[in-house]
């Protein structure tokens, strides 16, 4: 799921993330959510996602989410460079 949680190798490295928008969680229980204190998070819907990297912004993307992945119209802006379009599957498919 686009890095959301992977971890580096290299110890000085610390990358964390911002998401604000809809989420869809598969583990949690409305009958009892102490069930499991860590569910795991999909963004879904709308919203905007921003990735850094000791500090400074290494990726963002505001557009649609479809169960975790970069799907429908968005915008990314990744190492300087700017995709703006439809997504599928988390890769850019092309500007309309």
């Amino acid at each position: 799921m686009f890095g959301l949680f992977e971890s580096s190798s290299e110890e000085d490295v610390i990358t964390t993330h911002h998401y604000e928008g809809s989420v869809i969680s598969s583990d949690y229980n409305l009958d009892c959510p102490e069930d499991y204190p860590f569910h795991s998070l999909c963004p879904h819907g709308e919203g905007k996602i921003t990735y850094f990297s000791n500090g400074e912004v290494v990726e963002y993307y505001e557009g649609e989410f479809d169960g975790g992945q970069y799907s429908g119209q968005g915008k990314l802006t990744r190492n300087g460079e700017v995709f703006e379009g439809m997504f599928k599957e988390n890769k850019f498919v092309g500007s309309e």
